[in-house]
C-alpha cells in the first residue's frame, strides 16, 4: 500500500514539474510578444507624430 501511495506521488510530483516548466515556457513567450508589441507600438506612434508634423507644415504653408 505504501509503495502505491509512493508512486502515487511521483506521478503527481511529475505532473506538477511538467505543468510549472510549462507555465515557464508560456509565460516566457508572453514576456517576449508583449515586449515586441510595445516596441510595434512605439514605432507606430512615432511614424503617426511624423505625419501628424508634416501636415501641420502643410497646413502652415497653405494658409500663409
Amino acid at each position: 500500500m505504501l509503495h502505491t501511495e509512493l508512486d502515487q506521488l511521483e506521478a503527481r510530483i511529475s505532473r506538477l514539474t511538467a505543468a510549472y516548466r510549462q507555465e515557464r515556457l508560456e509565460k516566457k513567450r508572453a514576456l517576449q510578444e508583449r515586449d515586441r508589441l510595445l516596441a510595434l507600438n512605439a514605432e507606430l506612434k512615432r511614424r503617426i507624430e511624423g505625419v501628424v508634423e508634416r501636415l501641420r507644415l502643410m497646413e502652415g504653408e497653405s494658409a500663409s
